[in-house]
């Protein structure tokens, strides 16, 4: 793993520093704390113009203290005052530039190794003059989590304590994000009315706790996660980037590990099954998610039994394989129930022959009959605009829109 992909280094700012502590904010104010009091990121320091302090147990005389991007000294051999500014930091890479009352200034390049940096400094003479002086820094990070060593160890480490699918929410809206691991790298999908997609990248992941790092594929924003594990459910802070905002705005996150599959004797709702069904085409789980619409189909939901006549028509995998006749039985019900993707399929059907003898009359039947249902459900939508006991099963049916058209093409849906 190059740490430096997770995001550039000018959009993530210091991705660690910055963000954790923030994060750590965040966390605080969601459990009820202090938020006006987030507890900063302490180094321990050493430097000299000579190699002692890349030595191992180097002797730490000074300690940093940061809250953000800024930061102070405390040392007995540094003026009261002195003033930390974290230039810019990576994952594996970091710059601090550091000014003294005085007027002398010092600037500390380091590359990260964990909890560990090592790196050069280079200080004024004084404060009167430009002339450089080299040395040698490092430090430890006292309260930072630790960073994966490299890929292999990151890899057995998130695989066993990460599951390999995650259901995110975030900001306060609905379970949308679809989020796949393999080792330390990821991919999301958010199911909207555009999908969104991005690469993920695991920075921590223990046990109880994780970091996550988002970067999008098309339009460059970028999120960082930090949350805590509770059973199969993860919660915490995350803030959100644009290449011209980093750290702009923050919000709340929880992602669980999603039911994927339905036991045909386990008594589910056509609504239970449904769902499930949703979520596993999320993962692109096309087998488990047409075993649990299936479920619903029989029972009766008019959607679900769609989503079996869609799959059948289309072919979508080996499993079940592309069935005219299976599909003209489940959207014909579907469409005599008034599903519009439902009734648009099968007049093309008619039209075509396929799964059922050609037949112009009914082709013509169905196919106004979707366009009636277009137009009414456009009216209702618009009916249902301002009425707010309306906005849950606005969000809810849209989630299903969203996620059905992004699999099986927005032109049926």
């Amino acid at each position: 793993m190059k740490y430096g992909e997770c995001c550039p280094v000018r959009r993530c700012l210091s991705l660690v520093v910055v963000v954790l502590s923030a994060l750590g904010s965040l966390a605080a104010a969601s459990a009820g704390q202090d938020a006006g009091a987030p507890n900063p990121t302490r180094m321990r320091v050493c430097e000299s113009t000579d190699q002692s302090c890349l030595n191992p147990n180097p002797n730490y005389l000074a300690q940093w203290s940061f809250d953000g991007t800024t930061g102070v000294v405390t040392s007995p051999a540094s003026e009261s005052g002195t003033q930390l500014t974290i230039d810019s930091m990576s994952q594996d890479k970091i710059v601090i530039r550091r000014v003294d009352p005085s007027g002398r200034k010092a600037t500390y390049s380091g590359t990260i190794h964990g909890n560990w940096v090592t790196g050069k400094v280079e200080w004024t003479a004084s404060a009167e003059t430009d002339a450089w002086v080299a040395g040698n820094w490092s430090a430890v990070f006292q309260n930072l989590p630790a960073a994966a060593q490299n890929s292999a160890d990151a890899s057995s480490s998130s695989a066993q304590g990460l599951p390999l699918r995650l259901l995110e929410c975030e900001g306060g809206g609905p379970c949308n994000g679809a989020w796949t691991f393999d080792g330390v790298n990821g991919t999301a999908t958010w199911f909207t009315q555009s999908p969104i997609r991005a690469k993920l990248t695991i920075v921590r992941s223990d046990p109880d706790e994780i970091t996550i790092c988002r970067t999008n594929l098309t339009d460059g924003n970028s999120a960082v996660y930090q949350g805590t594990r509770r059973g199969d459910t993860y919660s915490g802070a995350v803030i959100w980037s644009s290449p011209n905002n980093p750290g702009g705005a923050s919000g709340h996150w929880t992602a669980s590990i999603p039911q994927t599959s339905c036991d045909a004797a386990s008594n589910l709702s056509p609504a239970d099954a449904m769902h499930i069904g949703q979520t596993a085409l999320m993962f692109d789980l096309g087998r488990a998610a047409f075993g649990c619409y299936l479920v619903a189909a029989q029972a009766g939901d008019a959607m679900a039994q769609t989503a079996v006549g869609l799959i059948y028509y289309q072919g979508r995998t080996s499993e079940v394989p592309q069935d005219y006749k299976q599909a003209f039985f489940w959207l014909r019900k579907a469409a005599d129930a008034g599903v519009y993707a439902a009734q648009r399929t099968v007049s093309d059907m008619y039209m075509l022959g396929q799964g059922t003898p050609q037949d112009r009359e009914l082709s013509k039947f169905y196919g106004d009959k979707a366009a009636e249902q277009k137009r009414d459900r456009e009216h209702q939508i618009e009916r249902a605009q301002d009425r707010a006991d309306r906005a849950a099963d606005r969000a809810a049916n849209a989630m299903t829109g969203f996620v059905m058209g992004a699999v099986f093409g927005a032109l049926l849906f």
